[in-house]
């Protein structure tokens, strides 16, 4: 019974411990570092690592205030948060800075 009861434990941690990372969204903060086009940008972290972050016709572009902005307002040194979809392939939201001043 003791062997029993061991192994069901042993299943059902080993069961909850592999969807233990599922649904959750990721927030990453940084600056713009490239654009590229209209689907993707490529930032650096606050913690010093580069990504690729992609974005689709669904992606909501904000600016620092929560106002509506536009994918063709993001520019290369503004800083931005982007909060990916559950799947982590995709930019849910993007809220921008304002933009650097020439």
């Amino acid at each position: 019974m003791k062997k029993l009861v061991a192994v069901s434990l042993f299943l059902l941690l080993a069961v909850t411990s592999a969807f233990a990372h599922a649904g959750h969204i990721h927030t990453y903060m940084g600056s713009v570092t490239m654009l590229h086009g209209d689907s993707a940008f490529m930032m650096k972290t606050t913690d010093g690592k580069d990504l690729t972050i992609q974005t689709s016709p669904t992606t909501k572009w904000l600016h620092s205030d929560s106002h509506a902005a536009k994918s063709s307002e993001l520019a290369v040194g503004q800083r931005v948060v982007v909060k990916m979809m559950v799947d982590d392939k995709t930019a849910d939201t993007v809220k921008m800075s304002a933009p650097a001043k020439k």
